[in-house]
């Protein structure tokens, strides 16, 4: 397997900027916890304080998270591949069906990309709000995070593609 570094770069600000998701990843879950936990204990132990907006936007903060955290999978070759098929490839041949691999999720990523964004576009438009007192647009705290995860999926497979490109052709 390679190298987060070798994988893409060993740039500062390759660094820079997986530490900026991984952070940013890990702040949305405490939140979620965090928020889940306060939800649950004040209903239990002092209603008035209880909000009924907690799982919600639990929900909204886990989602995000996950949907965050597919760029760094697919920068470390950590989300899904046929890895088990590929070790049973010769080196030149299993270099060349990896790169199949990319553009096929690459293509599939671009397609929910633009998906998310006609998704948003029309929970925009019909001015979508959730049941709870937040009354939160759902295309900005819902649907967007399709759009921007798919978005840093691809972003990652173009620059493990190019420089798959490069490492042949340079």
């Amino acid at each position: 397997m390679t190298s987060p570094k070798s994988a893409i770069g060993s740039g500062a600000i390759y660094e820079v900027w997986r530490r900026f998701e991984i952070a940013s990843i890990a702040v949305l879950v405490v939140l979620a916890i965090g928020l889940f936990l306060y939800g649950s204990l004040s209903r239990a132990l002092a209603p008035p304080l209880a909000v009924d907006w907690a799982e919600e936007v639990t929900i909204y903060l886990i989602v995000w998270a996950t949907l965050l955290s597919g760029g760094t999978l697919a920068a470390d070759r950590e989300h899904v591949a046929a890895q088990i098929v590929l070790h049973l490839l010769p080196e030149g041949a299993r270099r060349y069906t990896q790169v199949g691999i990319d553009v096929l999720t690459l293509a599939f990523c671009g397609l929910m990309l633009w998906l998310g964004i006609e998704g948003v576009l029309f929970a925009n438009m019909l001015d979508e709000r959730s049941a709870s007192t937040l009354e939160a647009p759902q295309a900005w705290v819902l649907y967007l995070d399709l759009p921007v995860g798919m978005l840093l999926i691809v972003v990652r497979l173009a620059l493990l593609i190019l420089r798959h490109r490069n490492a042949v052709h340079g």
